[in-house]
């Protein structure tokens, strides 16, 4: 009986060795395809930043420039108050040319806005990755040292069986 009981411990030991071994592999691939450098990450998000930023101020300049377009008076104002004279078929094609362009330049706005968007979101799954890729590579660590400690100890455990074996021998 007691033999049997000392079989199944060692058979679980066995079985815990290699489970955390194979955890460990997995772990070691994800790793290889989720490791960041932190220059990389670095550069990256300053690169994406600016991009957002310049993006942003275009997203912002069109929506002014757009609502401008929605008072065609004004517009019409401003190119007179710079000694500019328009007759009334240009005022006409002006004001025909202003009613498209408004919505163009607001649809392009909201365009550059969403691409801003997901520059941002970009850099955050970015930073997320890299903090999960130093997580991992903790949990590596520790499970390495618990694999090594796992191993003596099922050694120290088949050893003291056999000893047992041969004192009873």
């Amino acid at each position: 009986m007691e033999e049997k009981i000392n079989e199944e411990l060692r058979q679980y030991k066995l079985f815990k060795i290699q489970e955390t071994e194979s955890k460990l592999r997995r772990f070691r691939e994800v790793y290889k395809e989720i490791k960041v450098r932190s220059v990389i990450k670095l550069s990256k998000n300053v690169t994406s930043n600016v991009v957002r930023i310049i993006t942003t101020i275009l997203c912002f300049l069109l929506i002014i420039i757009g609502f401008i377009c929605f008072s065609p008076d004004l517009v019409i104002q401003l190119i007179e108050s710079e000694g500019e004279i328009l007759t009334n078929s240009e005022k006409f094609d002006l004001i025909d040319s202003l009613s498209f362009d408004k919505y163009f330049i607001l649809g392009l706005s909201i365009l550059f806005g969403f691409i801003s968007f997901l520059l941002k979101l970009n850099n955050k799954k970015r930073n997320s990755i890299y903090s999960l890729s130093i997580l991992l590579e903790e949990v590596m660590g520790y499970m390495e040292n618990s694999s090594y400690d796992e191993k003596r100890k099922y050694e120290y455990f088949v050893d003291d069986l056999a000893e047992k074996e041969r004192i009873k021998k």
